[in-house]
């Protein structure tokens, strides 16, 4: 029997998986500049949040945030939203209507694994910048210091795996919809700006008028950034928070998947039905 018949299908799997990431890798250094404009942009939006914050909170602490507290909130929020943020729709929009979905139909991986690796390979050394930019401002801000807690961060960094998980399948489902629609990315576009409000994004949801607060509970918004975000910054300290925040990733999670795998498998029909 040669090596190569002998090999397990998960060592197959493993391998195709190292080769998307690394040319994922690739394509990302020839991107370096982009890369760039887009992390700077990343953490435009909540400097600027946490400029308007820090000085509402000059006359005296807003509903429990002081002007420190609003420092590692925002702080937490760019390096939660870099570490989670989705743009696979856009991509997928562009291969159904361009024709690049046929060749990847054929490949013996499917498409969301190309998806999957691209999304590793960008967010992780471009999450390491931004949090090697908060160790840094730590040693001269104290402001922006957390203490370190072992357990909290392990907590921390499963809820932001947890989060990613539900920002990329709904981005990927979403996305899909390009199948029957030309106007996809809308609906990515309507989440985006709801997020501003409903995932703390602009401010922290505790300080958002009780109806809007009540609305995000039953949404996935507050689990794929208000929630890692809190965890990172002392906010979640009891065991029913956790439990609460966890089981909302856990649900939505299982939502997204299912979605995906609805969408996917109908949409995959119809393609082939209408001759894509």
């Amino acid at each position: 029997m040669s090596p190569a018949s002998s090999r397990t299908p998960f060592a197959t799997f493993r391998d195709q998986y190292a080769e998307l990431m690394r040319s994922a890798f690739l394509v990302d250094l020839q991107y370096r500049a982009s890369i760039a404009i887009w992390l700077i942009w990343g953490v435009t939006e909540p400097i600027i949040s946490l400029g308007i914050w820090w000085s509402i909170a000059a006359g005296g602490a807003v509903d429990g945030y002081t002007r420190e507290g609003f420092a590692r909130y925002f702080f937490g929020v760019a390096l939660v939203n870099q570490a989670t943020l989705s743009w696979d729709a856009w991509n997928i929009d562009r291969w159904i209507r361009e024709g690049e979905m046929n060749h990847r139909l054929t490949r013996p991986i499917a498409p969301i694994h190309e998806a999957i690796a691209d999304n590793v390979a960008y967010k992780t050394p471009t999450a390491t910048i931004i949090l090697t930019m908060w160790i840094i401002a730590s040693l001269f801000w104290p402001a922006v210091r957390i203490p370190f807690e072992p357990g909290r961060w392990s907590l921390a960094i499963i809820a932001i795996v947890l989060a990613a998980a539900i920002r990329f399948l709904n981005g990927y489902a979403t996305g899909l919809l390009a199948f029957w629609t030309t106007r996809a990315t809308a609906l990515v576009e309507l989440q985006f700006g709801l997020s501003l409000f409903l995932s703390g994004r602009i401010a922290p949801l505790s300080l958002l008028p009780p109806r809007v607060a009540h609305v995000a509970e039953y949404l996935w918004f507050p689990y794929v950034l208000s929630f890692p975000v809190e965890i990172l910054t002392g906010a979640v300290t009891t065991s029913e928070q956790y439990l609460r925040g966890f089981a909302g990733q856990a649900i939505w999670l299982a939502i997204w998947l299912a979605l995906y795998l609805v969408v996917w498998t109908r949409g995959r029909r119809h393609y082939g039905a209408v001759g894509g």
